[in-house]
């Protein structure tokens, strides 16, 4: 598939990117969904608390982000380690990014006395379609190209872009698409999930959230494996290590969080 459009929009002096564009579609209706459903279940939730938790979410997103990145390229930030904190240089892992962002803001609902639990059941929906959309938005840049590949859905791109992608006219496998698929189909599991506060009459308030979390980075695992990144285990790319060490962590705490407690006599 050879895919040939203009990859942006000339407003006079100004050229924004249709990926650009559609990210704040996309970060607004996630957000709209998520602000919903906080209401459904809190209706006296005040807009400045969830405007609090976004600022909140911002620097663990950026700090877990570029560590990540860091950690994934970790040759390149040896001999120029103060590089690192230079955003122009680089990018940042969509892994470390959410889990960063979950850390502090979790920090920041449990300061405003807010139950974390339920802040996340009520973002489980919203996560999945934000980072779902947002992979299938790369098409619109040209970028999330994976491996070569001359398959019936190899996807390139020509004519002047600008193009993400270092090779954008070599048909590739469309990773961005994997990642994105994959993600969204995560949503029936959401929709099927009904948690109780206790856990007495399903998974516990917030499982859904976590679900989803491992749901998305189950398939970031293994739609990695056509990533054009270096291995760095076997197999395994720095980013598969993540997300499988991640998603492990994640089930182990809730399975442990759901064994009952043993007393004594």
């Amino acid at each position: 598939m050879r895919l040939a459009f203009d990859a942006q929009v000339d407003l006079g002096a100004l050229a924004i990117r249709w990926q650009a564009i559609a990210l704040v579609a996309i970060f607004l209706m996630a957000l709209a969904w998520w602000w919903r459903s906080l209401r459904r279940t809190r209706p006296g939730i005040a807009p400045d608390d969830l405007l609090f938790v976004l600022l909140g979410i911002v620097p663990g997103a950026l700090v877990g982000g570029r560590v990540v990145h860091g950690l994934v390229f970790s040759e390149a930030y040896l001999a120029r380690p103060e590089a690192i904190l230079d955003l122009a240089q680089g990018s940042l892992s969509l892994a470390g990014a959410v889990l960063g962002g979950l850390i502090s803001g979790a920090y920041v609902c449990r300061l405003l006395g807010h139950s974390v639990r339920i802040w996340c059941e009520a973002a489980a929906g919203p996560l999945l379609v934000a980072i779902g959309l947002g992979k299938l938005s790369l098409l619109l840049a040209g970028g999330g190209q994976g491996l070569p590949f001359d398959g019936p859905w190899a996807v390139s791109f020509i004519g002047p872009g600008p193009w993400l992608a270092a090779d954008p006219d070599i048909p590739a496998h469309p990773s961005q698409v994997y990642e994105g698929l994959w993600t969204l189909a995560g949503l029936a599991l959401v929709a099927r999930w009904r948690p109780s506060p206790d856990g007495r009459a399903g998974p516990r308030l917030g499982g859904t959230f976590l679900a989803a979390l491992v749901w998305w980075l189950a398939g970031r695992f293994v739609t990695a494996f056509t990533w054009r990144d270096d291995r760095a285990a076997g197999i395994l790319g720095a980013e598969q290590l993540i997300a499988l060490v991640s998603a492990a962590a994640i089930a182990a705490a809730v399975w442990l969080g759901r064994r009952p407690k043993v007393t004594g006599r």
